[in-house]
């Protein structure tokens, strides 16, 4: 392994470690130990010494003020239920979750659209399209008297199989979402990040 190799990869352990620090403070980190590196080698000094002497990744972060990851909080947990099953209580629950998801600083804004998107109601939105989309299926006309063959005419519609995919992925996804939420819920939020909804939970 060359140096640049071996620089390369104790920066991307370093990145790894520091996962839960604030992205400004662990930028500012990266910077920081990189350009000891280069003005370590700069003054011919032993890569793998300079490496020894500045420790384990994990120790740097620690020293740095970095904390374990840590879960989801209460707020983040019931956002996520709401998301996912408030939609049963007249979209009440489902709206309260959506406001708990805005009003956290623990996830971005990407994060929080797409749990405003799949799907507006939840598990509840999704049921309601789907009886929607039952009753409106394809209506077969029949035409023929007494003694006479009946000839029928359908509306043509949506293959049993299509529809049967849509809603798979229709119910899939909200869990998949919820999914995702929670596992983003584990990191610190950044305090230079702007707060959309700022001051609407106490």
């Amino acid at each position: 392994m060359t140096d640049d190799e071996l620089v390369a990869a104790y920066l991307k352990q370093l990145s790894r470690a520091a996962r839960q620090l604030p992205r400004s403070r662990r930028n500012e980190l990266l910077d920081e130990i990189a350009a000891h590196i280069a003005e370590a080698r700069a003054g011919a000094a032993p890569l793998r010494d300079v490496i020894d002497m500045l420790g384990e990744p994990e120790e740097i972060v620690a020293a740095a003020g970095g904390q374990p990851a840590s879960r989801a909080g209460a707020m983040e947990i019931i956002a996520v239920v709401l998301l996912l099953i408030g939609g049963f209580l007249f979209l009440i629950g489902w709206v309260v979750g959506l406001v708990l998801l805005w009003a956290s600083p623990r996830w971005r804004w990407p994060d929080k659209l797409l749990g405003t998107l799949v799907w507006p109601g939840g598990l509840a939105g999704v049921i309601f399209v789907g009886l929607i989309g039952a009753s409106s299926g394809t209506i077969t006309q029949c035409s023929g008297g007494s003694g006479m063959i009946t000839q029928c005419t359908g509306g043509g519609g949506v293959p049993a199989w299509v529809t049967i995919l849509i809603l798979v992925v229709a119910v899939v996804s909200p869990f998949a979402v919820a999914i995702r939420l929670l596992s983003r819920a584990r990191r610190v939020p950044d305090q230079a990040e702007p707060r959309l909804l700022e001051g609407v939970v106490g």
